[in-house]
């Protein structure tokens, strides 16, 4: 199983060559950051509501159950549930899904956090849409604001970064927006405003609006978010972790768990030096997410995600939080 670290939300990081081993797998790739760019006094997010987002943990949490037979250094035996001699079937069995539940409810707990309800319909749905359900059920599980939805655009992009062109399936990199990249018509990312020379400021989005996420040979979205969320440190798969020290340890995490805001403030004048008129404007988290899923001939699963928060009209939405929501997740079975 290899993986591709990116920078924690809220840094402006440079780029870092990236090489993790897991088995007998290797990938060596550039790590593009893409970080929240840092917002000027023009562009600050106003204070969101505290969650229970607890540290991260002290050290990468071994897998009960062992899903997927790795070990505590990252290697792995690619044994049952989750695998078979061919990595067949086993990817999408209920025994795998299973085992991939118990394990991450069992680090949830760990944390005070609760059991992870998955939505009826979830092996019905796209790669793309289970990870937006995962990654929400893991923010509310800690009383952040769910990303609303999957947005069309930077879901293009994070598609994208699943397979490098011209190269074999199980190779990716990083999902990076280009500058300036449109939301769509009416909608801005909810970062950086700048002056625009006739005596007002814009808020146009331009540079790094949010974060992103990337791994490759997840044989789910389930053991993705586990990687992420809870094997991310020191000593795991992480290769922006190789000492204790970098900033680049639970950096998956932080992006998962990311302060992405939901309001913030924009300047409709300015004069000289001085700002005036201070407009509070809505802001909506949203995401983009891309799936290469393993397809019987290898552990090739690549998974990738954008986050960000938008501004103005509300996009439209591939799939929504809502319909998640309706499908019954994060409720438990009656």
């Amino acid at each position: 199983m290899t993986r591709l670290a990116k920078n924690p939300a809220g840094l402006t990081l440079s780029g870092l060559a990236a090489n993790l081993c897991r088995a007998a797998g290797c990938v060596s790739l550039a790590a593009l950051a893409l970080a929240l760019a840092p917002l000027s006094a023009s562009a600050a997010p106003a204070t969101q509501t505290a969650g229970i987002v607890p540290a991260n943990p002290a050290a990468n949490v071994v897998a009960n159950p062992n899903y997927d037979d790795c070990s505590a250094k990252g290697l792995c035996g690619e044994g049952q549930p989750c695998y078979t001699a061919n990595y067949g079937p086993a990817f999408s069995s209920p025994a795998c899904e299973q085992g991939e539940l118990e394990a991450i409810d069992n680090a949830r707990a760990r944390e005070g956090v609760g059991p992870m309800y998955l939505p009826r319909g979830f092996n019905s749905l796209s790669g793309d849409e289970q990870l937006l359900v995962v990654i929400d059920l893991e923010r509310v599980g800690r009383g952040l604001p769910a990303f609303a939805g999957i947005v069309a655009s930077p879901d293009s992009v994070a598609q994208k970064g699943t397979q490098v062109v011209g190269q074999p399936a199980g190779t990716f990199e990083d999902p990076s927006l280009p500058a300036p990249f449109s939301v769509g018509p009416g909608t801005a990312f909810a970062y950086n405003c700048h002056p625009n020379g006739a005596g007002s400021n814009t808020c146009d989005g331009s540079g790094n609006p949010g974060a992103s996420i990337a791994a490759g040979g997840e044989i789910s979205a389930l053991d993705a978010d586990y990687d992420w969320m809870y094997d991310d440190g020191y000593g795991g798969p992480n290769s922006d972790c190789q000492t204790l020290e970098v900033q680049g340890c639970w950096g998956h995490r932080d992006n998962i768990l990311g302060a992405y805001p939901t309001r913030t403030r924009f300047i409709a004048r300015s004069s000289g030096s001085s700002l005036s008129t201070v407009s509070r404007r809505a802001a909506v988290p949203v995401m983009g997410a891309g799936s290469l899923q393993p397809n019987g001939g290898g552990p090739q699963g690549n998974w990738t995600a954008i986050f960000a928060s938008v501004t103005g009209r509300t996009p439209a939405f591939v799939y929504s939080w809502h319909h998640a929501l309706a499908a019954g997740a994060g409720q438990a079975p009656r």
